[in-house]
Parts: structure tokens; sequence; C-alpha cells
């Protein structure tokens, strides 16, 4: 079952915007999201039945994914999502914004891809402050908005740690599952030496998988850059308006709970 290896559809297209000053080529990528489990306990608390009972509303954001919270390639279904959880809904009405909103109430990560290759060379130029609505939209990898993370690339992770895989086949598991196998020590997806992991280079990740996907998770391609909020207190200063009073800051340090893991999620689906 682990060698059956399901890619995941990354649509996108090309289309010429005329920005002041220049014309771009931009290749507009339809974001992709994964509903991820926050422990990797989440798939045997699933079977023993905690998504039911006292403990439902704290399962359903624990391991979203174990309880049917949200599908595993997900995304909101309402337009007014992000509006709703800057709102604060997403804390007085769980139950109907989980499924409708996961990726505006942080349950959903939407994948990022910068779609111009001057992206890098305008943020240095100070854009992603000047021209937030642009830029972060546009180049959301080189602005912040983005950082590498660990996710479940596969549905079936959750259930694959809990019987195993991670020690049995670490070649595919790790790499597919680093969520649920507990690969990243922090928050983010970062090699703990980068000089020792580009000593050891991509050959070893092949030949030491248990090894090298844990100390060099960026050196193995383990990592999935992805939109969600950096700080735990985000949800509660977006209510308090702070991504309209803060956007330099706050658009980046908290781009879901600021709707913009929304809009990257719809981005390449409208006209600009």
């Amino acid at each position: 079952i682990y060698l059956r290896r399901l890619h995941a559809r990354r649509p996108h297209c090309s289309v010429d915007m005329i920005i002041p000053l220049m014309i771009i080529g931009l290749a507009r990528v339809a974001a992709l999201g994964f509903c991820n489990d926050h422990n990797p306990s989440c798939a045997n608390w699933a079977k023993n039945g905690e998504c039911r009972g006292k403990n439902a509303e704290y399962m359903a954001t624990l391991c979203p994914l174990s309880c049917s919270t949200c599908t595993h390639e997900c995304k909101d279904t309402e337009t007014d999502c992000g509006n709703w959880a800057k709102a604060g809904h997403c804390t007085s009405n769980p139950i109907f914004m989980y499924k409708a909103c996961p990726t505006s109430c942080g349950l959903c990560t939407p994948t990022c891809k910068d779609a111009h290759e001057n992206c890098d060379s305008w943020t240095k130029a100070g854009a992603c402050g000047e021209n937030p609505d642009f830029m972060l939209k546009h180049c959301p990898i080189s602005c912040g908005v983005c950082k590498d993370k660990c996710t479940d690339t596969h549905s079936d992770c959750p259930g694959w740690a809990a019987d195993g895989g991670c020690g049995k086949n670490p070649g595919f598991v790790l790499k597919t599952c680093p969520n649920s196998c507990d690969v990243c020590s922090s928050n983010v997806c970062a090699d703990v030496n980068t000089t020792q992991c580009e000593i050891w280079g991509k050959d070893e990740c092949l030949n030491n998988p248990s090894a090298m996907m844990r100390d060099c998770p960026q050196t193995c391609e383990v990592c999935s850059q992805v939109c969600f909020d950096k700080e735990e207190a985000c949800r509660d200063w977006a209510a308090k308006g702070q991504c309209e009073e803060n956007p330099a800051s706050m658009l980046a340090l908290c781009p879901q709970s600021c709707g913009i893991c929304q809009e990257l999620e719809n981005f390449g689906k409208d006209e600009l």
C-alpha cells in the first residue's frame, strides 16, 4: 500500500497582466489545500471514538482529518469565510465554520508558489509593504506569507503512521507523511544543520531516510510551502482589527486569520 503514490493535481495557466510601467507574464496557480491532524495520536483516538461525545468539538480542531472535519484536499466553500473568521465565528460557531471554512479557520493549509520570476527582486525593493494587494497574492513565498512546513500529502497518512509505517517504510512514508510521522520538531520545516545536510546531499536521503528526513527535511524535499498563521494569537489579533490597522506585519505573520490564505486558494480562478 505504501508503494502507491497519488499525486495531487496542480492546475495552472498563464496570463498576461499589465501593471504600471511594465507588462509581466504570470503563471496563475490555484492553490491546493491539505487538511492535517495536529497530533500523531489522532488516528488511534478516532478509532477509540473520541471524535464523538464530550470531546467532539476539541477533537474536530485537533484531529480534523481523522475526525472527518475536513477532507484531505480541502478549501473554503463560502466566499465570506475570511470575513466570518476575522469576526470570530470559528470560535463562536465552530460546527458550521470548520466544515464550510476550513482554510479560514486554520484547518486547511493551501500550498503556495511565487507566480513570477521577479518576485525576489521586487521583495528586496520593498514591494511587499508598498503594494501588498498585488505582492502577497503573486509572490507569497518571497513575501513570507507562505513558509516550509511538515504537511501530509496523502489522506491515509494518519492510519499508516498508527500502523508503524514511519519506521517500516521510511523512504516513502516519512516523505509523504511528515506531519503524522512527527518529522519536524517545530512549526517550521527546516534542516537542523544546513552545512552538514548540504555535504550529505540528496543521495543520502535515499540511503538513510530514517535519519536524513528528520535532520535534513529541506534537503530531502520533505517540506511543503503552505499558507498558515505563524503565531497562536493571530485569530485574536485579527478579531481586534489588526489586519486592517497593521497590515505590513499582520498579512505575512497571520495570513490565515487575515484572509490571505483564502485569497491564495482562489487565486487563478478569476480574472485579475
